[in-house]
């Protein structure tokens, strides 16, 4: 005899109720690399031949970018050899940034994917299964935060993208099936040079859409690489709260010396997997991480000039809406580095909030070990150069500026 049907609500309930796996915090970032046709890492059970498409996909849209970033390099130094088009050049390079940026991130994770792999793997090994676990860790939280984090983050950048990309065929339609102006102008997205003249002729749409192709290419793959990283610095984060919290709910003396021991030796093991983690974090993400702010110190000097020396209402417009994108950028993840930092700190605070006066002499004098290793707090690098931090920011702020007044003085005389 068949059971009653089950309906929306109780659907609903059951699908809540299941456990939260550590895919669910890396579904946006394989979303972005599956849409370029790569994998970050090695997703079992995965067939040969979508791996083969995949790969496809993957070469041609990394060819076409390409493409496109040579047409602008050539642009760029033609302007400046004649002395010419200085400002649409000076735009020209803040794109040229970002896709150097995209570029380079998406050939240094490809490179890492090994070590992602691992990374992935371990992270499944922590991850809490049971549902009465995860509340434990409260993972439901942990997910929810960094979900509306990323959907701001990338929905902000695919505004940004497509605002660039389609401005130019919106105002088309506008100009020439609305209000009837035959004059229009052909444009593409982003200033280029090629050999020949794509104004009058069919080879525009082919460029256009090359263009567009190209400026979704480099942010999927950026947007990936920060999304990912986020992800796996979240889950690392609620380990180290998890671990804190449980060692000072822990009262020593209690059990008998031996059983605290046990206890203090399984935290330590599960403190050094976490310090392991994230050295393996930095040696993936070090690289893309210094990219990101090299890339956004450049990327707010230039776009602060463009603004500075005016122009018309529209491109204004889009290149606030650029400026605060490269700001949302650089807060997200200074942002999560400040929170790394914090949690993995809080371990030493939590060995000495802890009831240990009752313990063995053996399980005081490990705990100082416990406490100076803490000291050296876990934290994000971009490579040997900076420790990723919220004060990060101010440093980058000031570089930015020192770029900005050398090119308005360069532009001045």
């Amino acid at each position: 005899m068949e059971g009653p049907a089950k309906t929306p609500s109780t659907v609903e309930k059951a699908e809540k109720s299941e456990p939260i796996t550590t895919e669910r915090f890396l579904r946006y970032a394989n979303i972005f690399y599956l849409s370029i046709g790569m994998e970050a890492y090695d997703h079992q059970g995965r067939r040969k031949m979508i791996e083969l498409i995949l790969r496809c996909i993957f070469i041609a849209l990394i060819l076409n970018l390409n493409a496109v970033l040579l047409s602008e390099l050539i642009y760029v130094f033609l302007a400046i050899g004649k002395g010419t088009n200085f400002l649409e050049a000076t735009m020209n390079l803040s794109f040229i940034g970002f896709v150097i940026v995209g570029d380079l991130k998406v050939w240094h994770i490809w490179r890492k994917r090994d070590q992602l792999t691992n990374v992935v793997r371990e992270m499944e090994k922590l991850h809490p299964k049971e549902e009465h676990h995860q509340k434990a860790y409260d993972v439901e939280s942990h997910l929810s935060g960094y979900s509306r984090y990323s959907k701001f983050y990338f929905g902000m950048h695919l505004v940004l993208i497509w605002t660039y990309n389609l401005y130019w065929a919106v105002y088309y339609l506008v100009c020439d099936f609305w209000l009837g102006i035959r004059h229009f102008v052909r444009m593409l997205p982003y200033y280029c040079w090629v050999p020949w003249d794509w104004s009058t002729n069919s080879s525009y749409y082919l460029m256009y859409v090359s263009q567009n192709m190209a400026g979704q290419t480099c942010l999927s793959g950026q947007l990936a690489a920060d999304l990912m990283m986020c992800a796996l610095v979240t889950l690392l984060v609620m380990h180290f709260i998890r671990l804190g919290r449980g060692i000072e709910e822990h009262v020593a003396g209690l059990l008998t010396p031996q059983q605290d021991l046990e206890f203090l030796q399984a935290a330590v093991v599960y403190h050094q997997r976490l310090l392991q983690l994230c050295h393996n974090i930095n040696e993936i993400f070090g690289v893309s991480l210094l990219c990101n702010f090299v890339s956004s110190a450049f990327i707010i000097c230039f776009v602060g000039f463009q603004m500075t020396i005016g122009g018309k209402i529209d491109n204004l417009v889009m290149l606030v809406l650029f400026l605060f994108c490269a700001l949302v950028q650089v807060f997200m993840i200074t942002t999560y580095a400040q929170r790394l930092l914090d949690a993995s700190e809080h371990i030493g605070e939590a060995v000495y909030n802890h009831d240990w006066f009752q313990a063995d002499l053996h399980y005081r004098k490990m705990l100082i070990f416990m406490v100076r290793r803490s000291q050296q707090a876990s934290r994000l690098k971009a490579t040997i150069f900076l420790n990723v931090s919220l004060v990060t920011v101010s440093d980058l702020l000031q570089l930015s500026y020192k770029f900005f007044a050398l090119l308005r003085t360069m532009y001045v005389k």
